[in-house]
């Protein structure tokens, strides 16, 4: 049975970075999150129109009615100036935990994807640091684990593995997104496939 995408609590700063490019109404950010960000985030329509309510009441985005030829009037939200201030600030500060940089970095990554190779440059270079102090605290705590191994090392082993290969994979992310030599078509992992064999 296939499970849902599960919800994100970090819904707030998606939606400051999708009006940041560009006004919109409620409706066309729900449609941008569900055809841009299926798999990694997901919100209901009520969740997003309370959302934008207590952004609006927050000072991060403005809301007007507004109508185009015939249509009904629709509430288009703007981002302010406060809202901006936020969404820059999440978009260049590194993810902490490892929870977040499954959830919390592939949505940086797509707004820096649409700024450009420099954007997803920083990104990745101000997370790769984060990684790396986190990679050495680990390294720290399983030398002081006790001698004979146990749990606590097992552990502290299972997170360093963690981290090496997201340092791995933002090294292969780097190569493929900001070099100059790097193809968008260029797949992060090649995958095995069988060989055909020749019939006689």
């Amino acid at each position: 049975m296939r499970c849902p995408p599960k919800r994100s609590p970090f819904a707030e700063p998606v939606v400051l970075g999708l009006l940041a490019e560009a006004p919109a109404h409620g409706y066309a950010l729900f449609a941008r999150i569900r055809d841009d960000l299926t798999g990694v985030w997901q919100v209901g329509m009520n969740r997003l129109y309370a959302l934008l309510d207590a952004m609006e009441r927050d000072g991060l985005i403005n809301g007007r009615a507004e109508q185009a030829g015939n249509r009904p009037e629709r509430r288009v939200f703007r981002i302010t100036a406060k809202g901006r201030r936020r969404f820059e600030a999440w978009l260049h500060a590194p993810s902490r935990s490892m929870q977040d940089m499954r959830v919390e970095f592939p949505p940086k990554l797509y707004f820096a994807l649409r700024r450009g190779p420099q954007d997803v440059a920083a990104l990745v270079q101000v997370q790769r640091i984060a990684c790396r102090d986190e990679l050495e605290r680990l390294i720290a705590r399983l030398r002081n684990a006790p001698p004979d191994g146990g749990y606590h090392a097992l552990v502290y082993d299972f997170r360093i593995r963690q981290v090496r290969a997201i340092l791995d994979w933002l090294d292969a992310c780097e190569a493929r997104c900001v070099a100059p030599t790097a193809s968008h078509l260029t797949p992060l992992v090649k995958l095995n496939r069988p060989s055909k064999e020749k019939t006689t």
